[in-house]
């Protein structure tokens, strides 16, 4: 499946319909296709149909199936592999867990009271490279 240039897409798998739907209004306003899954699976049968995906948005702690598993999933699929991963959480990981999405994801956005609109567009616009 070829990509859409003019509005690259972006998944989110997040089970907090709040923050997910947060994230969609902020990601199509910037001029994203925005795919999104309410758990695990969601994200994984999202993923197998081969739209190209330019930027996941994963939480780590979800029903059904973990981001982990999505993550995994993503880095054993040729297609998804090289794609940028943000990792969500509303948990400070542990030193282990930290250790373990550095080495898979790009980043790590910490939703909550600490949550910072400003640094999460700057690295979105990074991770896309600003070709949107």
């Amino acid at each position: 499946m070829v990509e859409d240039t003019t509005h690259p897409t972006v998944m989110i798998c997040d089970d907090d319909d709040v923050f997910l739907s947060f994230c969609s209004r902020i990601l199509k306003k910037a001029g994203f296709h925005v795919i999104t899954a309410a758990n695990g699976d969601d994200a994984i049968e999202h993923i197998n149909t081969g739209t190209p995906i330019r930027l996941a948005l994963i939480d780590l702690l979800m029903p059904v199936r973990s981001g982990w598993e999505v993550i995994e999933h993503m880095k054993k699929n040729p297609a998804t592999r090289e794609v940028p991963i943000i990792a969500i959480t509303g948990l400070a990981p542990s030193p282990e867990d930290l250790k373990r999405v550095k080495g898979k994801c790009n980043a790590v956005v910490h939703k909550g009271a600490d949550f910072n609109l400003e640094e999460f567009s700057g690295l979105i616009e990074e991770l896309t490279k600003g070709e949107n």
